[in-house]
């Protein structure tokens, strides 16, 4: 539990009691020289924050960018040998001239490795001191410079879209959730799976931490390193499907809650943020579901000691999913309303009613790939609405139930429009200590118009039977 979690006071160095105090002047100064000295080390060695810029180490950020740059060209140039990999002056020359287009790379490279490669460059500012903001910069010059300068192919505006914006939303995520595992104060076999654990989910975080040998050192933590509240949940199950090739499936579903927008984690971007992710098998797929979301900017309506208290605030997402009627995958923006119920003592209820503007989404639209774009999904903007409510005991889910609508106008490909919907609902039941039992349903739609032939509404159902295990830190 994060209760008791004890940190350090930091180092305390001080001057010897034995030696005698200056008098002069010029041993005034010295000893002047000496305390400064020691303030400088001590702000060297200092925790570096979590949630605000740290000490800002521009070239440290801009070489590792040059080399998330470098290593993968050179793979794909040299061990790889794809043709796009080889470049040179005249090819990007070429690129400038030719301007942004959309590519015909695979749906999980598009919609999955750029988000993560965009993490590596946001991280590699972040874990330098920059913050959400400026990190994101980094992110963007990252993303033009691969698109202009790596590549002999048509720069990409999915590409431009998905790395910079994904790489925002992953990246945070993946910085903050680093930032709990890791402990400065442990030692020994505890501290090497601490480190490795944290660099498994932000690389930029273990070779920052090398390089300055902060894995090595036993120092004070980071006062910000644990929200107001985390919440991680684990139903393992099974699940069918009404359509599909593989209807009986075991099914892993992961919920995890950082921080309280309630208890004034809404300041500072991903303060508070969710992430959502299911894993199956058999079916080909292993992830079918990854929602990451986390508040930009929130502000409290009204009275904060009321029982019924509302937030508006603004968010950003990452969105995957793939299943029979819906492979979609998204960098969203959303604006809306999140309102908390008191009930009774250790018992309440959230809402949630909110808009979502959809820069570029890839929305599977054909079972084939078609020649025109060279993939078997469309490019589109658009938006939508979304509302939702929970029930909590304590801070465990026991209700929920979800709705959401989407509107998309496709830009590149061979749909005119698309309209996805989804509806879930579940619910758990606590047993004993952090294990419980829970069942859930889903629905999803999509609807997509053609110049031509027509398409009836595809649709997906499933339901899903759980073990249940919750654990909530405070």
């Amino acid at each position: 539990m994060f209760d008791g979690v004890s940190l350090e006071t930091g180092l305390s160095l001080s001057s010897d009691p034995a030696q005698p105090t200056p008098q002069s002047g010029f041993s005034l100064g010295l000893e002047e020289a000496r305390q400064e000295k020691v303030r400088q080390e001590e702000a060297k060695h200092a925790p570096e924050p979590v949630r605000p810029p740290g000490r800002r180490r521009f070239f440290t950020a801009a070489s590792e960018v040059a080399l998330l740059e470098l290593l993968p060209w050179a793979f794909d140039r040299y061990i790889g040998k794809y043709d796009y990999a080889y470049i040179s002056t005249e090819t990007v020359r070429r690129n400038f001239r030719r301007g942004f287009g959309y590519d015909p790379d695979t749906f999980v490279v598009n919609q999955s490795s750029h988000p993560y490669h965009g993490s590596l460059f946001f991280n590699a500012a972040r874990e330098n001191g920059y913050s959400f903001w400026e990190s994101s910069v980094f992110t963007l010059m990252g993303s033009l410079i691969w698109e202009c300068c790596m590549e002999n192919t048509r720069p990409s505006t999915n590409d431009l879209v998905n790395t910079t914006l994904g790489g925002m939303t992953r990246g945070e995520v993946a910085h903050r959730a680093a930032a709990m595992i890791l402990d400065n104060t442990v030692s020994g076999a505890n501290r090497a799976i601490r480190e490795i654990a944290a660099g498994i989910i932000n690389p930029a975080a273990l070779l920052n931490r090398l390089l300055r040998g902060d894995s090595f050192r036993d120092f004070e933590n980071p006062p910000d390193r644990f929200p107001s509240l985390v919440v991680l949940s684990t139903d393992l199950g099974y699940r069918r499907f009404t359509r599909g090739d593989h209807p009986d499936q075991g099914i892993l579903s992961v919920s995890f809650l950082y921080g309280d927008p309630f208890s004034g984690d809404i300041s500072r971007p991903f303060d508070s943020f969710y992430v959502g992710l299911d894993a199956s098998s058999p079916g080909g797929v292993l992830f079918t579901r990854i929602e990451e979301r986390g508040i930009l900017k929130g502000w409290e309506l009204g009275d904060n000691t009321a029982s019924v208290r509302s937030i508006f605030g603004f968010a950003q997402e990452y969105e995957y999913l793939n299943n029979a009627s819906q492979v979609f995958g998204a960098q969203i923006f959303s604006a809306g309303l999140l309102s908390k119920y008191d009930i009774r003592k250790g018992v309440f209820g959230l809402t949630e009613v909110s808009l979502i503007a959809i820069p570029l989404a890839g929305i599977q639209t054909t079972d084939f790939v078609h020649p025109e774009t060279g993939r078997n999904y469309d490019y589109a903007p658009g938006g939508g609405a979304r509302v939702g409510a929970r029930l909590y005991v304590g801070a465990r889910e026991v209700l929920a139930l979800g709705y959401g609508v989407a509107w998309a106008r496709t830009v590149n490909g061979v749909s005119d429009n698309n309209t996805l919907q989804f509806v879930r609902a579940s619910g758990r039941i606590p047993l004993f200590g952090p294990i419980g039992v829970g069942a859930a349903y889903a629905w999803y739609s999509r609807k997509t118009t053609y110049p031509g032939p027509f398409e009836d509404r595809r649709t997906q159902a499933e339901w899903r039977a759980f073990v249940n295990a919750a654990y909530v830190f405070r």
